[in-house]
């Protein structure tokens, strides 16, 4: 890995407001919109297996389990990579990668700077049913 790469991801991280605009011939929040699985662990280490949705909130969007507080993303702000989103939840700052599958849904790999790690499927499901 070259190190400027490493120094556009450092910068990435460190950041947490969900400000900055997709780039253009990137897709919106309005394309992220939907019920996706979630695989992976917590901050504690703990195994995820569930279910969150991702909604729109101004110009990023907001992924929200059915508890905890929601995981507020926006685009950027690293200058060369097109599919990075960062943001929070709570205090602790969140970066995820997206990218799509064959069927041109939205695929999401995130990392909290608490140790969190989890991939985000699309799935067919209209509610997010917590029960």
């Amino acid at each position: 890995m070259k190190l400027w790469w490493l120094a556009v991801l450092l910068l990435a991280a460190s950041s947490a407001a969900p400000s900055v605009e997709a780039k253009p011939g990137t897709p919106g929040p309005p394309y992220f919109t939907g019920i996706y699985e979630r695989v992976g662990r917590d901050g504690a280490q703990r195994l995820l297996n569930d279910r969150v949705s991702i909604l729109p909130l101004g110009q990023g969007v907001a992924i929200r389990a059915c508890q905890g507080a929601p995981l507020q993303m926006g685009f950027g702000p690293a200058f060369e990579i097109n599919t990075l989103m960062t943001g929070a939840q709570g205090p602790v700052g969140f970066e995820c990668l997206f990218h799509n599958n064959g069927y041109n849904r939205p695929i999401l790999t995130c990392r909290g700077k608490d140790g969190a790690a989890f991939t985000l499927w699309p799935t067919r499901l209209i509610d997010l049913s917590c029960g």
